[in-house]
């Protein structure tokens, strides 16, 4: 089979687990992804519909009868309603949580651990066929799939299985998140630190190689940035006076999430010259936030704030990550740190953590060949002029041009013909 694959087919698909993003087309790289979608589903009550509807991947069910000869009237195909769970997610989901308050959502993405394939399933096929409108019946629209350290060879399988059969695409390219980030800042090696929703990913890598036993994962992220700072309201009477009842977690996200309010400072105990309280308005009521929103991301300096014991901090996470790479390449993972991921965007987070850092570095005044002497940080390349202050968005930048490369080789990916020769194991000899 001969492939005539087009930059303007190229898909990126990139995984999380709060949010997944994902574009078609890699002409330019300086483009944002043009959907970025919630991981929320919700599983609608099962009901009878037509199995033949393409577009949510169902087929026709036949069924003849064993017993009847060729003339047997029984021996008839006939076409089946069958009960079958139907998930809601994107636009369509908030409408309906609009709607109706006691529905009940699952992220199929837990902490970086899947958790329900079919409902990932069901919003991959959301993003593949509705979103970027590819038609299965003529997909010529090559894949790539970023995935975190902790996806395994048969989470590979799954996905090869997924992306051939269900979504009949041409091509798949599986690449480790943290590699693409560091691709899209421009480096061959340095040390991807990826606070996500549910976890924080370390991962060191050296000549383009992840250093697999050095990476380490911590279970906290923006989820718990959200309860901490949650617990943190419910003790300030004066901001449950204003607001007049009692906050949930979604109250905290949104709060947390705003424009100028949470703020992360160099020294916990020092307020500096910020004023005490702030007025912010919210759902047409105006409330005031303290102290409080200072102290959001904690948690990851010290995991005892939410009862996590045994737990590393960041700081301490990033010394043992290092330190289990050779000392000739820890000088280097210490001077190419690419802070990363949707939770690492607080204004002065980078800076708390650069300073914690430092009780690390070794200040003997004799320096010695692999005395380390300062943490550095990357940032996306002046030439993303328009991406260049979002560094979340450096996996999905490293994923595009990573596409751009690879796919027009018809050896630098897995194939249709690789597929249909060797199935979903060719994951095992083929991936990257």
């Amino acid at each position: 089979m001969h492939f005539t694959l087009k930059e303007e087919n190229y898909v990126v698909v990139e995984n999380g687990s709060w949010r997944i993003k994902a574009g078609i087309g890699v002409s330019d790289t300086n483009q944002s992804p043009s959907v970025i979608i919630s991981t929320e589903v919700a599983k609608q009550a099962e009901s009878d519909f037509d199995k033949q509807n393409e577009n949510l991947g169902q087929q026709e069910i036949s069924s003849t009868s064993d017993n009847s000869g060729p003339n047997s009237p029984d021996n008839t195909t006939q076409k089946v309603t069958v009960k079958e769970p139907i998930y809601i997610c994107g636009s369509q989901l908030r409408e309906l949580k609009e709607s109706n308050n006691s529905i009940v959502t699952t992220f199929p993405i837990q902490r970086g651990v899947i958790v329900n394939w079919e409902a990932l399933e069901a919003l991959w096929r959301h993003i593949i066929l509705k979103e970027l409108n590819i038609k299965r019946a003529r997909n010529e629209c090559p894949v790539l799939v970023t995935v975190p350290n902790s996806w395994t060879k048969e989470h590979f399988e799954r996905i090869a299985h997924i992306f051939f059969e269900t979504f009949n695409a041409p091509g798949l390219y599986i690449a480790n998140q943290a590699l693409m980030t560091l691709y899209g800042i421009g480096c061959l090696s340095g040390l991807v630190v990826d606070v996500g929703y549910g976890k924080t990913e370390i991962t060191p890598i050296i000549d383009c190689s992840v250093q697999y036993h050095a990476a380490i994962t911590i279970p906290i992220g923006g989820q718990d940035f959200d309860e901490y700072f949650l617990s943190l309201l419910l003790s300030d009477t004066q901001f449950l006076m204003e607001y007049g009842e009692t906050p949930d977690v979604e109250i905290a996200r949104i709060l947390k999430e705003s424009d100028n309010i949470c703020e992360v400072l160099p020294d916990v105990n020092f307020i500096e010259d910020k004023p005490d309280r702030i007025e912010v308005e919210f759902n047409g009521r105006k409330i005031t936030i303290g102290p409080e929103r200072f102290q959001v991301v904690n948690p990851i300096f010290n995991p005892l704030l939410m009862k996590k014991e045994g737990i590393l901090s960041l700081p301490e996470a990033i010394y043992q990550a290092i330190s289990h790479c050779e000392p000739d390449k820890r000088n280097i993972l210490w001077e190419n740190i690419a802070f990363t991921g949707g939770s690492s965007l607080f204004k002065g987070f980078r800076e708390r953590l650069e300073k914690e850092l430092n009780v690390y570095l070794y200040s003997s005044d004799n320096s010695g060949e692999y005395q380390i002497k300062e943490a550095k940080f990357l940032k996306l390349p002046e030439y993303f002029s328009t991406l260049k202050e979002r560094p979340e968005l450096a996996g999905y930048i490293g994923a595009a041009i990573t596409a751009k490369f690879s796919f027009p080789d018809p050896k630098g990916f897995i194939n249709k013909v690789d597929y249909n020769e060797h199935g979903p194991s060719v994951v095992h000899t083929k991936s990257y």
